[in-house]
């Protein structure tokens, strides 16, 4: 059975009609030409000393001025991504030589570098002659060129995930290693393309070239200028000519379009993975020096504890991504210290070299092959060692990219919801290993995962609004939840209000428009001051009870599946929205809108100053 293949729709008619239309302006004029060669002639013609010069001239020429272009595109690419808004500016002058009239390109050339330029004294007192001279071939060329290189290579690196270079500098690969390991071989296919445009540019140049060069038999007499000569004298010849500069060109389209056709493509392939050995692994990855570290973020510093696992908690726009960004090092406005070393974040996209298999992926970090293949042994991931990373599934990068992550020995490590790609079963290796390593080093978990919070963290960092909300132990914070996000993974209902009146055991809270009588076993309270109100759904009786301190009237804003065999009724109590937890069967009975009656005792219901 052939393995499936993506469906592609189909193009209107028209759509399609205009391809066509394009396709012929493109290859019947050059079809055309083609039969108006003399074929017959082409060795008559190569024989001539003048045109073996003037191909020479032309190769020699473009040759130079792609390795030129190809030099100084790389570089302005790279230094562009570095710009910011600046860079737009730049991309617009990059398409400037190809917007000019060729013959306006070499009179720019003529009045900067042409012996009576702008540059001349400079150029002379280096002994540098262009106009009209084979160098000025070069440059002339290498003018024209220069911004197919720019354009392919910018391109390609701005459609490079940058979790990947980010990554690899968390992990600590160096500026050269990067560029060497990682972006040059991620974009080795746009580099080849700019390279075979360049070329294939360089050898149709003509106007830029007669303007700055000139035509010089012999010196800078190129095959476009021997092609316009030669049409005025012999028609046939032209026609060879431009027979020999087309194939030259294809030549060189092939071999742009050759990395694209030879790019293999991956499917994902179930492999094995085996049991994790956590002391094996620990020793590999424990860190030389875990200290404390404190972090300061728009002037509020927040100390994290030393050698224990810390819950980053908040609903989604709290700006959690945003703080781990900036303790990383890789957003601003953030301070680290004692000093910014041996932290690396891991995200949810593994950021693995893209032209790697995952085993160098770890060496990357390792530099030693040897200890990455012991890595990912002791993670039970040997039989991935050889799997290309572009080959693995997105469970297996992330399995990949925890081993990687921890690779580098980091003092400080900080995860966001890194087991949210990997299987259950897999997750709750790794919970394990986790848990057995939390004092080895600082670690920071993203994580809205209730489990992970109650079995792994000592502490809780609590995010609202782009800011620390709260900070302390998990279990103190769980018991009393400084926000309705914590008090919904530690599945309690929570509302603020005032306190209007306390005796010995009871306090009344304004929460809205209703009053709530809660017990005060967690902390005085005094009236007037501001509090939250906490209760268990479960302690919630639906209907009127007699005895109850609490009943109250709601209405019912929607009855939502918490499971197969049981619901809950999400509710308007004072203008807070509260959880009734029902079974299946009678919530069938409740609609929305509908009001019902709620009870509960006041020793259900806890009060803790805000």
């Amino acid at each position: 059975m052939s393995a499936p293949q993506p469906v592609r729709p189909k193009a209107p008619l028209l759509i399609g009609l205009i391809g066509l239309i394009a396709v012929a302006t493109i290859i019947v004029p050059v079809a055309a030409l083609g039969l108006r060669v003399p074929w017959a002639r082409i060795g008559d013609y190569l024989g001539r000393e003048e045109i073996r010069d003037m191909l020479l001239i032309s190769v020699a020429a473009a040759f130079q001025s792609m390795l030129l272009a190809l030099v100084m595109g790389l570089g302005l690419a790279l230094w562009v991504q570095q710009l910011g808004r600046g860079s737009t500016i730049i991309r617009l002058l990059v398409y400037l030589p190809l917007a000019m009239p060729p013959v306006v390109g070499g009179l720019a050339l003529t009045a900067a570098l042409g012996r009576k330029g702008y540059l001349s004294p400079l150029l002379d007192a280096l002994g540098i002659h262009l106009a009209f001279t084979f160098p000025g071939v070069v440059v002339a060329q290498t003018f024209v060129a220069l911004p197919f290189v720019v354009v392919a290579v910018d391109s390609a690196l701005r459609q490079l995930d940058q979790e990947i270079l980010a990554s690899a500098r968390g992990v600590g690969l160096g500026h050269w290693e990067i560029l060497g390991k990682i972006t040059l071989p991620s974009i080795a296919p746009a580099v080849a393309t700019g390279a075979a445009l360049a070329f294939a540019r360089s050898l149709g140049e003509f106007g830029t070239t007669l303007t700055f060069a000139g035509s010089q038999p012999g010196v800078t007499r190129t095959m476009p200028l021997g092609i316009y000569l030669e049409r005025e004298v012999d028609a046939d010849g032209a026609y060879v000519l431009s027979a020999l500069l087309i194939g030259l060109a294809l030549v060189c389209l092939a071999f742009a379009g050759l990395p694209t056709l030879r790019r293999r493509r991956y499917q994902p392939q179930a492999k094995q993975l085996h049991s994790l050995d956590v002391d094996k692994l620990r020793e590999l990855t424990q860190p030389t020096n875990a200290q404390a570290v404190s972090v300061t973020v728009d002037g509020e510093r927040t100390a994290l504890s030393p050698r224990a696992i810390t819950a980053v908690v908040g609903p989604n726009g709290s700006g959690k991504t945003t703080f781990m960004g900036r303790i990383a090092g890789r957003l601003s406005g953030g301070e680290v210290s004692p000093g910014a070393t041996g932290i690396v974040l891991l995200t949810q996209r593994p950021g693995l070299p893209p032209r790697s298999t995952a085993q160098q992926a770890v060496a990357m970090v390792t530099r030693d092959r040897t200890r990455a293949q012991e890595l990912l042994a002791a993670a039970g991931l040997h039989e991935l060692a050889d799997v290309p990373v572009t080959a693995l599934s997105g469970g297996q990068a992330a399995h990949v990219a925890l081993v990687r992550a921890l690779a580098a020995r980091p003092a400080v490590l900080i995860l966001d919801e890194p087991l949210a790609a990997v299987d259950v079963k897999s997750a709750e290796r790794w919970r394990h290993f986790l848990h057995a390593a939390r004092e080895d080093r600082t670690t920071l978990l993203v994580t809205h995962n209730a489990l992970d919070i109650a079995n792994l963290a000592q502490d809780m960092l609590v995010m609202e609004a782009g800011q620390v909300r709260a900070h302390g132990a998990t279990a103190r914070l769980l018991n009393a939840p400084p926000t309705g996000f914590v008090a919904a993974l530690a599945g309690l209902n929570r509302l603020e209000g005032t306190v209007t009146a306390t005796d010995a055991s009871t306090v009344e809270v304004a929460c809205g428009e209703i009053t709530i009588l809660a017990t005060t076993e967690y902390a005085p309270v005094q009236p007037g001051q501001e509090v939250a109100v906490t209760f268990d759904p479960h302690a919630v009786t639906i209907g009127a009870v007699s005895e109850a301190c609490n009943q109250w009237a709601v209405q019912v804003l929607a009855v939502e599946a918490t499971s197969l065999a049981a619901a809950q009724l999400r509710v308007d109590l004072g203008g807070y929205e509260a959880t009734v937890p029902v079974d299946r069967e009678s919530a069938l009975g409740f609609a929305v809108g509908s009001t019902v009656s709620l009870a509960i005792s006041t020793a259900n219901v806890f009060v803790h100053p805000k």
